[in-house]
């Protein structure tokens, strides 16, 4: 058992009553104690950040883990899930695309830069009619 573990489990044992901790027999807190460390109440990430803030009379809760992944058992996942959910990331990323290139040509429309002589798309043009710009 390493320091970090021994830690969470005294941390676990401080924040029990006294009275319960002394009723527990040794073979119910080996059990307690490797329940702690199977199932994970320790982080071993690289970066584990935990704060609470209080707002209101109510806490949140802010965490933050960063680190490499050390489950055994993997999400099963749908096939049709992944996809869907790569087709609206692809989407999202689409649109935030298109919308920053309409914008941009909104503001070269706006300063007056002609790029193509005598051509436009058009774009100004319904823009300045959507907000009644003579």
């Amino acid at each position: 058992m390493n320091k970090k573990q021994q830690r969470l489990i005294a941390q676990f044992y401080a924040s029990l009553d006294e009275t319960t901790t002394s009723e527990l027999t040794s073979e119910q807190q080996k059990s307690i104690e490797r329940a702690i460390i199977a199932t994970g109440l320790g982080s071993n990430n690289k970066v584990d950040i935990r704060k609470s803030i209080s707002i209101f009379n109510k806490r949140y809760f802010f965490v933050f883990l960063l680190g490499r992944d050390f489950r055994q058992q993997l999400r099963n996942e749908s096939p049709f899930a992944v996809f869907i959910m790569t087709l609206l990331i692809a989407l999202g990323v689409l649109s935030l695309f298109s919308l920053a290139v309409v914008t941009l040509y909104l503001i070269k429309s706006a300063l007056g830069i002609d790029i193509f002589p005598n051509f436009s798309f058009g774009i100004w043009d319904w823009f300045k009619e959507l907000i009644h710009i003579a």
